[in-house]
């Protein structure tokens, strides 16, 4: 079971590191055959994924028709790509409930602010995966399944409060994340700004991007997230600090 948990917080970190997949549907001008696309995501706190769509494109049209899909995210690399982490996420597709899109869609919209202008046109919607299976690669001979119990996680009780969090650290604590990105992340950590919290990590902005920062453990109130951000902030100054002379 640890074993497990341990493999599913790997994939899970995948996915909140990087922003799109490749979102494989099943075709309905060529029946019998997956048709994949482009597509940039963001997960929930809980760990599914949130799709922005158009009603025009031709994945919409097939999720439509039949919601099973696949999400296949890839660890970016110069390297060898066979030693390097991917997850495929098996799962059905569905619009947001009206309850879940203020939710989900600001988190969303967090991540990709420059997509907001879509929402202004009548065809875009968000759209969920609800996850079965998901099936890790972590290398050669770490192959596993991960099953939906163990993929998703508990809602954090502080998730209603993650906008204060976020304001809390940008207003008082731009020093703690400047620090962060340049001594943990190696980006410039000018002007850093977070965007995003998670029970796993956080979303920072800096040097041209956005950038994803592990916790140590899963953080399931507020005061686990403070007393990370705390831990982080003294690592990453220990780091930057000069050696003794």
């Amino acid at each position: 079971m640890a074993e497990i948990a341990a493999i599913a917080a790997k994939a899970r970190a995948l996915l909140r590191r990087v922003d799109a997949g490749v979102l494989s549907t099943q075709s309905l001008a060529q029946p019998g055959y997956p048709f994949g696309s482009l597509a940039p995501f963001a997960l929930t706190h809980e760990a599914r994924p949130i799709l922005l769509v158009s009603s025009l494109a031709e994945h919409t049209r097939n999720l439509a028709a039949d919601p099973r899909c696949c999400l296949t995210v890839l660890e970016p690399t110069g390297g060898e790509r066979q030693a390097t982490g991917r997850a495929s996420l098996l799962g059905e597709a569905r619009p947001l409930p009206e309850a879940e899109r203020a939710t989900a869609g600001a988190r969303y919209l967090a991540l990709f602010p420059e997509q907001r202008d879509f929402l202004q046109m009548r065809d875009f919607a968000f759209w969920s995966i609800e996850p079965l299976r998901v099936r890790w690669i972590g290398g050669f001979g770490e192959i596993h399944w991960v099953e939906r119990d163990a993929w998703l996680l508990d809602t954090p009780e502080w998730r209603e409060g993650e906008g204060s969090i976020v304001a809390h650290m940008n207003q008082e604590h731009a020093d703690a994340l400047a620090a962060i990105c340049r001594c943990l992340l190696g980006v410039d950590g000018a002007g850093a700004e977070l965007v995003a919290v998670d029970p796993e990590g956080f979303h920072v902005r800096a040097a041209g991007g956005v950038h994803w920062l592990a916790f140590a453990r899963a953080c399931r109130t507020a005061g686990d997230v403070r007393a990370e951000m705390v831990r982080l902030t003294r690592q990453a100054r220990e780091a930057g600090a000069p050696p003794p002379g």
